[in-house]
């Protein structure tokens, strides 16, 4: 079984291993909480971010975090874009149908927060916000594809750029020729389709997991409670920093 920390016992952690740390793996929403003020543990992840700087350890993403991330980055865009229309002082004239339905999913956002949730539109609400749009501008009303190019063209590419950049993030390339110095034991399908099935985890963060257990990293920073769950139920010898709200709250008082 492996274990699932709290960031304020790092310290503690990272003295107790008997190795030098070569690396650590990250998930997305730590990555995202890091850039976003909006996320519930934006401060949890500076702190963590600053004590890996301290400690020296490189941070690796994942194929699978890169997309996750860009998912978010599109999310939260689309999101600060609609709201933004309901202002009195927005430039943008929607028709009354929109108003309504941007006005129900911000009652849905403003709900979000208190419960440690990111304040983000999820896609079946998207496309909901996107029926309600005419495709092309009409009446002096904007249109959605007018409003994807003004305010998503070309920024997720640049958001990646800046916060792999920002974060000296590592890009874990596991079809590389040296990636064995890392991941020493073979990465296979088989082998995340038997992590999803165990706790009934995410495809994506299975391939997370997957390569956690397969690579000489000790540990796995993450805001998400179903890859802390994973780690604890069956991830031997690694662990998983989690922040310190998210650990009391809903890990602690596991038993496995």
């Amino acid at each position: 079984m492996g274990k699932a920390l709290p960031f304020s016992s790092i310290d503690n952690y990272l003295q107790s291993l008997e190795a030098p740390v070569r690396g650590c793996l990250v998930d997305t929403q730590f990555i995202f909480a890091i850039t976003e003020e909006l996320h519930p543990f934006y401060d949890d992840a500076g702190f963590l971010f600053e004590k890996l700087a301290e400690y020296k350890i490189p941070i690796y993403t994942t194929v699978t975090t890169r997309s996750e991330l860009i998912d978010l980055r599109r999310r939260f865009i689309i999101t600060e874009t609609l709201m933004g229309m309901l202002a009195t002082s927005s430039k943008w004239k929607i028709s009354r149908d929109v108003q309504k339905v941007l006005r129900a999913q911000k009652t849905w956002i403003d709900t979000q927060a208190s419960n440690d949730s990111v304040p983000l539109l999820t896609d079946s609400r998207i496309k909901h916000c996107k029926e309600s749009f005419m495709p092309r501008d009409f009446s002096g009303q904007i249109g959605w594809v007018s409003l994807c190019k003004e305010f998503l063209s070309g920024q997720l590419l640049i958001s990646w750029e800046t916060i792999s950049e920002d974060l000296s993030l590592n890009y874990l390339d596991t079809s590389s020729e040296n990636i064995s110095d890392i991941i020493p034991n073979l990465l296979s399908w088989e082998n995340m389709y038997s992590v999803s099935e165990e706790t009934c985890l995410s495809s994506s963060d299975s391939m997370l997991v997957n390569v956690l257990r397969s690579s000489n990293f000790p540990f796995i920073v993450s805001a998400d409670f179903d890859i802390a769950y994973s780690v604890l139920s069956k991830t031997d010898n690694k662990t998983a920093l989690i922040p310190d709200r998210l650990h009391y709250k809903k890990i602690k008082s596991l038993r496995f």
